[in-house]
């Protein structure tokens, strides 16, 4: 059950930030990449973080405004997109803080809206051709092995 379990970013392959409110996700290992706008940057940022599915149903339920059962169907769904698409994965995270922290007065919450996760693949091709993404501890660029 995913209730209890702790999600975090599927690192090193996949790389996210958010940014105005919009979680742009990238799969180094696919080349695709992902777009998350309103709930699900903030469900993005705290699963990612380490946040448990409770957890993040929870929040979301305190922050917007909707149907608990539609709200807890919808986040799963998010979630398990997210693992199937391997963005996240299961495991600790070492974090004192889980979901995000602002929290609003019931008559200030705005109304919940389904998250999608939005795929591209259009420049997967571009992005995998990029040599840096296969950086490692040795850095970029460095000399080939000789056979």
């Amino acid at each position: 059950m995913l209730s209890e379990t702790q999600f975090r970013t599927n690192s090193p392959g996949v790389i996210g930030e958010v940014l105005d409110g919009e979680a742009i996700i990238v799969s180094l290992e696919t080349g695709a990449y992902y777009s998350l706008s309103g709930v699900g940057a903030d469900i993005w940022t705290a699963a990612q973080a380490g946040a448990t599915l409770a957890a993040l149903m929870t929040w979301v339920t305190a922050h917007y405004e909707g149907e608990p059962d539609v709200i807890a169907d919808d986040v799963t769904a998010l979630v398990e997109e997210l693992l199937s698409e391997g963005l996240l994965v299961t495991g600790s995270v070492v974090t004192t803080e889980n979901t995000p922290e602002s929290s609003l007065p019931a008559a200030e919450r705005p109304p919940f809206v389904k998250p999608i996760l939005e795929k591209y693949t259009d420049m997967a091709d571009l992005l995998l051709l990029d040599p840096i993404h296969e950086v490692d501890a040795q850095g970029w660029p460095h000399p080939a092995p000789h056979a």
